[in-house]
């Protein structure tokens, strides 16, 4: 009779086999939280989207002026209201907020800076912030708001700049919207910024 052979792992292939873990995870760990950071601020730059196309939808459908308000530098909250045209601010009637999203739902890491022209260069955190877009009942930005932002440039200033991944929303005079990564090439990659 043969004898029976045991099954398993000795501690030595344990310690090997634990030790190459450790090692893939120290070398990833580092790219990895780069990744999570950067899928925070593609989330806080959609939500500045949301903001804009929900204004510009609801300045449609109400056959009115409605305004995007964003309101933190520090952070992407905003406003989406019925238009004071008089006082270039949203009304403060019951109902005038339509939509909103407060400071404390952001994420802690992104900063807005915003520009009444579609520039190409970078804009520094809480530039020209609180600001607003403005649509018309046509979608298009409304003539009667004498600031309009053109371009908002979502930021992440606790990365550094090799590492951050900037991105930017432009909004033309027609009222397209579009979200795009000055990092890439537009012709080559449509993800990329044109100007």
């Amino acid at each position: 009779m043969l004898p029976m052979r045991q099954r398993g792992f000795t501690i030595v292939e344990v310690l090997v086999s634990i030790g190459i873990v450790a090692l893939v995870l120290m070398f990833a760990a580092p790219s990895a939280a780069t990744w999570i950071q950067n899928t925070r601020l593609r989330t806080a730059a959609e939500s500045v989207v949301t903001c804009l196309t929900t204004a510009r939808l609801e300045a449609i459908k109400r056959n009115t002026v409605v305004s995007c308000q964003m309101t933190d530098p520090n952070s992407t909250a905003w406003n989406v209201c019925l238009y004071d045209a008089i006082n270039n601010v949203c009304l403060t009637t019951t109902g005038a907020v339509l939509a909103q999203r407060d400071a404390s739902e952001d994420n802690g890491i992104t900063t807005l800076g915003i520009d009444t022209t579609a520039s190409s260069s970078a804009l520094g955190s809480g530039y020209n912030v609180p600001g607003s877009a403005t649509f018309d009942s046509f979608g298009r930005l409304a003539s009667t708001a004498p600031s309009n932002a053109m371009r908002v440039d979502i930021r992440n200033t606790q990365l550094a700049n090799a590492d951050e991944r900037r991105l930017v929303v432009f909004i033309t005079l027609g009222g397209q919207i579009h979200m795009c990564d000055p990092k890439l090439a537009y012709p080559a990659n449509p993800q990329g910024c044109s100007t």
